[in-house]
C-alpha cells in the first residue's frame, strides 16, 4: 500500500492484478480500517462522503476487472468512478486527460462569455 498526503487530503493506492482482485481489495479495506482507527485515536475523522475510488489501467486491464463496481472502505461501499479530481486535475481511468481538457475549455468559455464588454477608455 502506498499513499500521498496533501494538507488534509490523503490518497491511498495499490497495484492490482486482475487475478488477485479480491485479495487486493481486502488489503485495501484493512488498510483503510487501520487509517480510520488512527484518525479516531487522534481526535480526527475520515469523511466517507468525500472519499472516491478510481481504477487506472489500459482498456484490457479495465475490462478484466469490470465486475468490480464498488469497493468497501471503512464499512462504506463506494462506487468505482470513471473520473476523480486530484489537486484540481481531473484524472480518468485511462489517464488520457480528455476529461480535464474539456473541463478547462468549459471554464475558459464560461469566463470569456461572462467578462464585461470593454467600454473604451475613460
Amino acid at each position: 500500500m502506498s499513499y500521498h498526503q496533501f494538507a488534509d487530503d490523503a490518497q491511498l493506492y495499490i497495484v492490482m492484478n486482475a487475478a488477485e482482485t479480491t485479495s487486493t481489495l481486502d488489503c485495501l479495506a484493512c488498510c483503510t480500517d487501520a487509517v480510520k482507527r488512527w484518525l479516531v485515536l487522534n481526535d480526527l475523522q475520515l469523511n466517507s462522503d468525500k472519499s472516491e475510488v478510481v481504477v487506472f489501467g489500459t482498456t484490457a486491464q479495465l475490462q478484466s476487472i469490470a465486475s468490480v463496481k464498488t469497493v468497501d472502505i471503512t464499512g462504506c461501499s463506494l462506487p468505482v468512478k470513471c473520473t476523480v479530481k486530484s489537486l484540481g486535475v481531473i484524472l480518468d481511468s485511462h489517464l488520457n486527460f480528455n476529461s480535464h481538457a474539456k473541463s478547462v475549455v468549459a471554464a475558459c468559455n464560461f469566463h470569456t462569455r461572462s467578462a464585461p464588454y470593454p467600454q473604451g477608455d475613460i
